[in-house]
């Protein structure tokens, strides 16, 4: 469906298109609609996410921009095939930057649910290292994940990078709910998120008659 919306453009607009899909998948940081015709213009914007769904990519909006990612189920397919899967040690540091500069944050109310993840809290080295990751793999592994931007240093401290903006906002969810409850089990945005899991899975009992 996506190359024939395509085919049926002009040539004009066929570049436009082109120049959009490059340009969310490769800017570092959400890409302005108004820089690009095919993200101001909701038709050109319908063709440019019909051309990143034949490569199981999918038009991410974030802030005022947008950038692209994985489509849930090709994610989840990749991971269970273990491609672009980091190696433990970088997981573990990585979980540790997001718990104490996002979840803990937004869980007891010091950040606000729009702010993008990577404008979270910065962490402090100290603070990573009081930890049972040791000292050198937390050093080790931060410069590993500063390379692939998945985590970037603001002042003293570090904070998430630009790529974790590509994850889409079911995968973003379910990765917040799992750190809150394990940050904050006993907290008011923990009985939330397990209220809303109980919902859930009631809801899916009653559409499938169980």
């Amino acid at each position: 469906m996506g190359r024939e919306l395509y085919d049926a453009l002009s040539e004009h607009r066929q570049a436009d298109v082109r120049a959009a899909v490059c340009a969310v998948e490769t800017a570092r940081w959400p890409v302005p609609a108004s820089s690009f015709r095919a993200l101001a213009e909701v038709p050109l914007r319908r063709v440019v996410e019909e051309m990143l769904a034949a490569s199981g990519r999918v038009l991410l909006a974030v802030g005022e921009g947008f950038v692209s990612g994985y489509d849930d189920a090709i994610r989840a397919r990749l991971a269970d095939e273990g491609i672009g899967v980091l190696p433990q040690e970088d997981r573990a540091v990585l979980a540790l930057v997001f718990l104490f500069s996002v979840a803990i944050p937004r869980s007891r109310g010091g950040i606000l649910g729009q702010t993008l993840w990577s404008d979270g809290v910065p962490v402090s080295r100290d603070r990573l290292k009081d930890s049972a990751v040791p000292d050198g793999v937390v050093d080790d592994a931060l410069a590993r994940l500063a390379t692939a931007d998945l985590v970037r240093f603001k002042g003293s401290g570090v904070v998430l990078g630009s790529q974790v903006l590509r994850l889409t906002e079911n995968s973003q969810t379910a990765l917040l709910e799992r750190l809150v409850l394990l940050a904050e089990p006993g907290g008011a945005l923990a009985e939330s998120i397990l209220r809303l899991r109980n919902r859930r899975k009631a809801q899916s009992s009653e559409s499938s008659g169980g």
